[in-house]
């Protein structure tokens, strides 16, 4: 493994992609510490100390951005709004036919949908600006005495610094190595981590934690991560078989290959989807908090917060403290909800991302089918049958990995911070983001002859230099045998 870290800088192409990653990663890491004009230092500091253990969408959007929205600086808003905009667009190219055109359309339409996805990354920057203008006026952490002017000026400053931030992502994905978006999210997650463990070392100091969580959650934290890994890479494979043809006055023969369906096609979205949707209903409660009927809407709170126990099977049933007794805790209905709206967006998300119907045709086109199978209709059903199954086992591995760090903060009382180390959306995502670039670093290596991480260039050069074919199977370990001629 060292040897092949080594061959990174050996190559220089590589090495300057790496060098051009790291400094603009810099640059962003510098800019999420500016903070907004007209912004009230000390009282943000001290409005901001209660933002650690909740769970509302601020707690989300302030990990994503690895601390920049709990200071309120320029890149408050991180990515988001372009996330939010990518994901709205691919919705749309669903439901709407000249969306499905474009896209359709090859490089053309892609640069076509690209172009809307930034119009609509202003606009939601600017309208969620303006909406974190607003919650500051509410906490008087404002020192303009004009409103209009602070809120101009709140709204200005972040949403130019998410189109920056989405600058410098194209920047890295044109230039630098990898998927400069997934790569700007991964390390604004990342940069919250040391925030995270001295928030378990205070607690170990004051007594309110015990000393050896300090050791499992690490360990958990290495054991989840490989789990993340294992099921990302994790896919159903389709035997395919290829008709005979003739090419010119060459009959070619069948070849075998292989349809890959992964296990988790709709990724880290089902997660994200579920936490934004469930936060709504109390971000409206407390809004709500300084009119009448306080007390209906307080307990109305309770029932929709992850951290409640009154209203969970603990505190219904009034059982004791002990043991696995305190995993009950969990059993509330915000939690209840979210593990039904993550299982329903992996099998809504993938359904829209994965057309077996489409599959089928281009199976049928090419001539290949499955075997047993009969082209068309049959086979399209079949392959949605095995995906609704994989789908399932995808759903439920998401609802664990997602659930962890509630289990973690409140069924045994630890740092709500602390604890989405070990999972959550966080975690999906930095382990799905450095596996993709471990990945591209593998493919640099092996094509200029270097060890990678997985795969031995032994038998790579061996076979260029012998003047033989470079099969799929050398080279990539794939399933795939090619059919020889007549």
């Amino acid at each position: 493994m060292l040897a092949s870290l080594l061959n990174i800088f050996k190559v220089s192409d590589l090495r300057r992609k790496l060098m051009y990653t790291v400094l603009l990663l810099m640059v962003y890491r510098i800019g999420a510490h500016i903070p907004c004009p007209f912004v009230d230092l000390e009282k943000l500091n001290d409005s901001s100390r209660n933002l650690g253990n909740s769970k509302d969408l601020f707690a989300m959007v302030d990990m994503f951005t690895g601390g920049a929205f709990k200071q309120m600086t320029i890149f408050a808003l991180g990515i988001m709004p372009y996330i939010t905009s990518s994901i709205i667009l691919q919705l749309l190219t669903v439901v709407w036919p000249r969306l499905e055109k474009l896209a359709k359309e090859g490089e053309a339409g892609r640069k076509k949908i690209n172009q809307y996805t930034r119009y609509g990354t202003v606009l939601l920057a600017l309208f969620q600006g303006l909406g974190v203008g607003v919650y500051m006026l509410q906490g008087d952490l404002s020192i303009c005495p004009y409103k209009s002017l602070f809120l101009f000026a709140i709204a200005v400053s972040i949403t130019t610094g998410t189109c920056f931030i989405m600058w410098l992502g194209e920047k890295i994905t044109e230039h630098g190595i990898g998927n400069g978006i997934s790569m700007i999210i991964a390390v604004g997650i990342i940069a919250s981590y040391w925030n995270d463990v001295m928030l378990g070392v205070t607690d170990v100091k004051n007594g309110t934690m015990a000393a050896f969580w300090m050791i499992i959650v690490p360990v958990l934290y290495v054991v989840v991560t490989v789990l993340i890994i294992l099921m990302q890479q994790a896919s159903r494979k389709i035997p395919i078989q290829y008709a005979r043809r003739t090419v010119g006055r060459r009959e070619m023969a069948g070849a075998s290959n292989y349809l890959p369906l992964k296990i988790n096609t709709a990724g880290v979205i089902p997660v994200i989807f579920a936490s934004s949707i469930l936060m709504f209903p109390g971000m409206i409660l407390s809004l709500l908090s300084g009119t009448e009927n306080q007390s209906f809407l307080a307990g109305m709170k309770d029932w929709f917060s992850p951290n409640t126990t009154q209203y969970s099977l603990y505190g219904i049933f009034g059982m004791e403290r002990g043991m696995l007794l305190n995993l009950f805790k969990m059993g509330n209905l915000h939690n209840f909800l979210y593990i039904l709206f993550t299982v329903f967006f992996c099998y809504f998300y993938t359904a829209i991302t994965f057309n077996p119907v489409d599959t089928a045709d281009n199976l049928k086109r090419v001539g290949a089918f499955i075997p047993g199978r009969r082209p068309g209709r049959n086979t399209s059903d079949y392959i949605d049958y095995v995906l609704t199954r994989i789908t399932f086992v995808g759903s439920l591995f998401l609802v664990v990995v997602a659930m962890i760090p509630q289990l973690l903060s409140v069924s045994f009382n630890i740092n709500g911070n602390f604890a989405n180390m070990v999972g959550g959306t966080g975690l999906i995502i930095v382990a799905g983001v450095m596996l993709d670039l471990m990945k591209q670093i593998e493919s640099q290596l092996l094509m200029r002859h270097y060890e990678g991480f997985k795969y031995k260039s032994h038998g790579v050069g061996a076979a260029r230099m012998a003047g033989r074919p470079l099969t799929a199977s050398r080279s990539l370990h794939a399933t795939r045998t090619d059919g020889g001629r007549r």
